[in-house]
């Protein structure tokens, strides 16, 4: 069973690695580092979707578990295959709703196979054996590790974009925080792990990376405060106030400062013009949008400015990207995810016995609320910034569902307790006070 038990995490973090968003499925399979739709690329995928298949079938109960893991995430993607019927290409709309199923199946079967501190161990191990090859790709392969085009100089690593690289040590940086401050890792592993994420961060020059860094590292340290009585919760929900009110207040001001300080311009990187072009194509198809994964594809489609002439193949913010895949539907859906990890995960870090698993939970929905202004984070196919949000959201769910077995377990105990109690012939309950004047029960014989 040990050895099974192995290859059983062994593959899942193979999955993990290859849906880290890198160059390494183009580069095993000779399509170099340029094109993520190679043939050969497609075809390692496909191999990955029957190694998940396989982890899956290993668990057959918990394969029946999976659609109902968490409905609104079944939503979706029954949405996105529902989509091919009002697709503009419905063939490439289909082809991806597969990618994005197996996407998100994954990311279930993670939530539902491991106790939590073997997800977040699992994730980190993935994540960095990632952050490794960046390194090596810097030294020995800078025409891959380095940025040549639009951001000289700057640390991509083994992923196919600067920002990308950035995206993924935030979600490596959020799982060492949580390993050392739960002490559920080594840390004289998971600390000069956690440096390296950081200066990878910094030498990629990703300003949301760093922001959003910095964020989740603050948040699991406020998190302690929001438990306890109201003296100690007032004046730490009035300190994160406080600081909200400072940052916006300075954010307002000294916004210009602050871009250039990031490495942006007033227009984000382009990111304005992007955004108006997609906000008119938004109206075109306000109901039900573009299809799933199709406004992007081609080069006579919607987006083929922005496809042939800027190399953007994303709204490069999360909830346009929703409303272009599934329209108003897909947004409302997103959104109900998005807050229960806000609303729900903060009541579970300051009710619940564990708050351990709610703090990376709530942390995760704040940074990805972070990231999805400028990035498009929701409702990817291969990506690990979907499966971060699926494992968070049904984790929560399950959760719920089990406080819920529980209490009625409770319920049915003291039923049973009470019918118990008027059913006996001695007129008091089980293990309870004897009535007055009872001498107890005859002895036998």
């Amino acid at each position: 069973m040990k050895v099974l038990e192995v290859l059983e995490k062994s593959i899942t973090v193979f999955c993990i690695v290859s849906f880290g968003g890198s160059v390494l499925p183009a580069l095993l399979t000779g399509g170099g580092a340029t094109d993520p739709d190679a043939p050969g690329a497609v075809i390692y995928f496909m191999a990955v979707y029957v190694m998940i298949l396989g982890l899956i079938a290993l668990r057959p109960s918990l394969a029946f578990r999976i659609p109902t893991g968490s409905p609104a995430v079944s939503l979706i993607v029954a949405l996105a295959f529902l989509s091919a019927l009002w697709s503009i290409y419905p063939d490439v709309t289909l082809r991806r709703a597969v990618a994005f199923l197996f996407t998100t199946a994954f990311a279930v079967y993670l939530a539902l196979r491991y106790t939590f501190p073997e997800i977040v161990r699992m994730l980190a191990t993935g994540l960095s054996i990632l952050m490794v090859l960046s390194y090596a790709s810097v030294f020995a392969m800078p025409a891959v590790g380095l940025d040549h085009e639009q951001h000289v100089g700057a640390w991509k690593g083994i992923f196919w974009q600067k920002n990308v690289t950035g995206r993924m040590m935030v979600w490596l940086v959020l799982c060492l925080l949580w390993l050392d401050w739960t002490r559920e890792g080594k840390r004289w592993v998971v600390r000069p792990l956690l440096l390296m994420a950081l200066l990878l961060i910094v030498m990629s020059r990703s300003g949301t990376g760093l922001v959003t860094s910095i964020l989740v590292a603050g948040l699991l340290l406020v998190s302690g405060f929001v438990r306890g009585g109201i003296r100690s919760f007032a004046p730490a929900m009035a300190f994160v106030l406080l600081v909200a009110v400072v940052g916006i207040t300075s954010g307002t001001t000294f916004w210009h400062d602050i871009l250039y300080m990031l490495g942006r311009d007033p227009t984000l990187t382009g990111r304005t013009v992007l955004w108006e072009h997609t906000l008119m194509s938004i109206q075109d198809r306000f109901l039900l949008g573009w299809g799933y994964g199709a406004y992007w594809y081609g080069a006579y489609g919607p987006g083929s400015t922005f496809t042939q002439g800027w190399g953007i193949n994303s709204a490069h913010n999360g909830w346009m990207e929703a409303w272009l895949d599934l329209g108003l539907p897909g947004v409302i859906l997103t959104a109900m995810l998005m807050g229960r990890l806000l609303i729900q995960g903060f009541g579970a870090i300051r009710y619940s016995e564990n708050r351990a698993e709610p703090a990376w939970i709530f942390t995760v929905g704040c940074a990805l609320l972070l990231i999805s202004v400028s990035e498009s984070v929701f409702l990817e196919r291969h990506s690990l910034n979907w499966i971060v949000l699926v494992i968070a959201v049904t984790r929560l769910v399950q959760r719920r569902r089990w406080a819920k077995m529980q209490a009625r377990m409770q319920d049915q105990q003291q039923a049973y307790s009470a019918g118990f109690a008027s059913s006996s012939p001695y007129g008091t309950s089980y293990g309870g006070p004897p009535a007055a004047g009872w001498s107890g029960p005859a002895r036998p014989g």
